[in-house]
């Protein structure tokens, strides 16, 4: 992936509102109100004939007044905030720095003296705003109309809280926020009406209206701060022709600083122009030879960084995400490429095999399958600058079809255990931790999973099972507290009410899943799936329904082909949930025989001490049964084998065969059920996902 071109390309092959110059500069503006709220674009007024500042309805909004009156939301980081229309929300720059900020900028490129400059400075010398570096108030409260016609009335702006106190209204004091604080000069008591973008205005003594955010002033400024529609005139030394890193022609106009015009946290900054150390040779004054680019490469950069922010940003694993699909031996059309992004999109959060296999049969998305590629930028943004936190790039869409395939092949085969799994399930099996600010800490363990998965790189066996074993551990720790502070991402919440079986069950078989595609895909260090001998099967017990039971056991041990040692510790788990059910009748409902598994790992000699304390639990709770002797009996009948030769699992993948035989247990009905345990088993069935 070429980031810069394909970012290009997509802001060639767009239309970015064509009419407008400043397309790819304008924001867009979420509301998100319900149907009976009605929108409304105001002007903040100064009014030069009755001497006030006041609110002004212009109409309903729409979303070409964003283009109308040029919405370009907020200026980035640190960077002067000159910006004249505002959405209601960044209020507080109109009320204080928005007039010194365009001011300064103004003279900054020799712009003071025109036409907008005097304007300011007329405002200034009436005391309607200041043109200075201050604190606080950027205009002056006592012009206010509700100043006016209260003088006692005094309005504090409270910036860091967007709230303006008022005190003297109706003798009391109260805090409004910007909206509130708007509708008292409108005058409406219609909280339907919501008043979304506000657009400052000068009328004049005359009784003309200036519109400062249409100015030819202000926009010429604009222009030349974005660098949109001019030439950068070059220092002398540097009027040679240079090389624009994104077309790759020799140009007069190629200069660095271009990029420096982009956005500080959009896609176009994950290349640095700002650091030594991406200057050949380390020499601060080589960022012309890196990252220079040409002025028609640069508006294609940012048309395309503003597509890309509105249309291809998605959410995968809890962190924002741009999912970029690109053509791999043609171009392609913007509509197609979308619609790409959003069934990718999609294929994160379905949750049931079929529908997937519905949608990979009938969806447009993989039509010619060998023409395009994907790429996710996983990223962090504060609005002032962008971090990255992995990439995977060039995923051809065949691989990613055949990723979704095998897990719906994982899931079919154990259909009767796992209700869903899909591939954002990745997500909700892998334990992250968070900080008091929310912020995800281990994500890079779903994301290296993902790459893993996606583009064929190879992971340990043994991280899978140290990760499976943290998420039983971790999480039923959770789920014993009275309140889960996190690990929030294993979708806790929903196994709170003494459903911790299940969450055993859904995390083990969907370990099952991953492990199953890992070795599908050959990205395992090592198989720890074998071909499912079938040899010695033969069981007679003196009950077809203890044989029934224990030939289903035996058929789920091949189907997933485990190895001896494997299923040894499988018929200890189904053991474990045969003590933990008679301790659930037993009003034990935290299950203290669980507290003799260590999630953390077990080595062999604790394995077989596990197995020990099992059987004198179940003489304790006389469950000694046909069926459990032939668990039993399985369970030497594999162990023994093993006696003579080295053990093969770590101890952690001890811990995960056990729990799969717990986990395969849960749901299911064993033959020496009593009827009070088969009414006490039916009480913890979850309900539905």
């Amino acid at each position: 992936m070429n980031l810069p071109q394909l970012t290009a390309y997509i802001g060639e092959i767009t239309s970015v509102n064509e009419d407008n110059e400043f397309g790819s500069l304008i924001k867009s503006l979420k509301i998100n109100f319900k149907k009976e709220v009605v929108p409304y674009t105001i002007f903040l007024v100064f009014d030069l004939q009755n001497e006030e500042i006041n609110f002004e309805v212009y109409d309903e909004f729409r979303e070409e007044h964003l283009y109308k009156y040029y919405y370009f939301g907020n200026n980035s980081a640190a960077g002067a905030q000159y910006y004249l229309a505002r959405d209601t929300n960044s209020l507080k720059y109109l009320l204080e720095k928005v007039w010194a900020d365009l001011y300064q900028t103004l003279s900054r490129y020799n712009l003071q003296d025109s036409e907008l400059g005097n304007l300011l400075k007329k405002l200034e010398r009436k005391g309607y705003l200041s043109t200075s570096k201050n604190d606080g108030w950027g205009i002056n409260p006592a012009k206010f109309t509700i100043k006016k016609e209260n003088p006692n009335l005094e309005i504090e702006l409270v910036t860091n809280k967007k709230q303006i106190n008022i005190k003297g209204l109706e003798q009391e004091e109260k805090s409004l926020n910007y909206e509130s604080f708007i509708r008292l000069f409108i005058k409406d008591e219609n909280k339907n009406n919501k008043f979304v973008l506000v657009v400052p205005m000068v009328k004049q003594e005359n009784g003309e209206k200036i519109v400062l955010s249409t100015h030819n002033d202000y926009l010429e400024l604009v222009k030349v701060a974005n660098n949109l529609g001019v030439f950068v005139s070059e220092k002398k030394s540097e009027k040679k022709e240079k090389v624009c890193y994104v077309c790759g022609q020799v140009r007069p106009d190629v200069s660095s600083s271009y990029s420096k015009k982009l956005s500080r946290s959009g896609i176009n900054k994950i290349f640095t122009t700002t650091t030594i150390n991406t200057s050949p040779y380390l020499r601060k004054f080589d960022y012309d030879y890196t990252y220079a680019t040409c002025q028609e490469c640069y508006m294609k950069l940012r048309a395309g960084e503003k597509v890309i922010s509105e249309r291809f940003k998605g959410k995968i694993a809890g962190e924002d995400v741009f999912i970029i699909p690109e053509g791999l031996f043609k171009n392609f059309e913007y509509n197609y490429l979308y619609r790409l992004k959003e069934d990718t999109d999609l294929a994160f959060k379905i949750s049931k095999a079929d529908e997937w296999l519905q949608q990979l049969e009938t969806a447009a998305l993989f039509d010619n399958l060998n023409l395009y590629a994907l790429n996710f930028i996983f990223y962090r943004s504060d609005g002032n600058s962008v971090t990255i936190l992995e990439t995977i790039e060039d995923v051809p869409l065949l691989r990613f079809r055949r990723v979704l395939e095998k897990i719906a092949e994982g899931t079919l085969k154990l259909q009767s255990h796992l209700r869903s799994m899909s591939i954002g399930h990745i997500y909700r099996i892998i334990p992250v931790r968070t900080n008091r600010k929310d912020d995800q800490l281990d994500i890079g363990r779903v994301l290296s999973l993902y790459k893993a998965l996606l583009n064929g790189e190879q992971i340990k066996s043994e991280v899978l099972f140290n990760y499976v074993t943290e998420a039983l551990d971790k999480g039923l720790r959770q789920l014993s507290k009275e309140k889960i502070d996190n690990y929030t991402n294993l979708n806790l919440h929903y196994y709170r009410n003494e459903r911790e079986d299940f969450y055993i069950k859904d995390i083990i078989m969907r370990y099952l899943v991953l492990f199953y595609i890992c070795q599908e895909f050959n990205i395992l260090d090592k198989n720890i799936f074998g071909e499912g001998e079938k040899v010695n099967r033969e069981i007679n017990t003196g009950s077809e329904k203890v044989n029934l039971s224990i030939k289903k056991i035996e058929d789920f041990l091949d189907l997933q082909g485990y190895v001896p040692e494997a299923k040894a510790l499988f018929y200890i788990g189904v053991l474990l949930h045969r003590v933990a059910l008679a301790q659930w009748l037993k009003e034990h409902k935290k299950k203290p025989i669980l507290k003799k598994v260590h999630f953390q790992g077990m080595n062999q000699k604790e394995v077989y001490q596990l197995y020990h304390d099992l059987l004198e639990k179940l003489r304790q709770y006389n469950k000694w049964t046909l069926f459990t002797e032939a668990v039993m009996n399985r369970f030497h009948h594999y162990f023994s084998d093993t006696l003579e030769q080295k053990w093969s699992l770590s101890e952690q993948a001890n811990v995960f065969y056990i729990m799969s035989g717990y986990a395969y247990m849960v749901g299911t009905k064993a033959p020496d059920l009593t009827p009070e345990e088969e009414e006490a088993q039916e009480d913890i069935v979850p309900e539905g996902e």
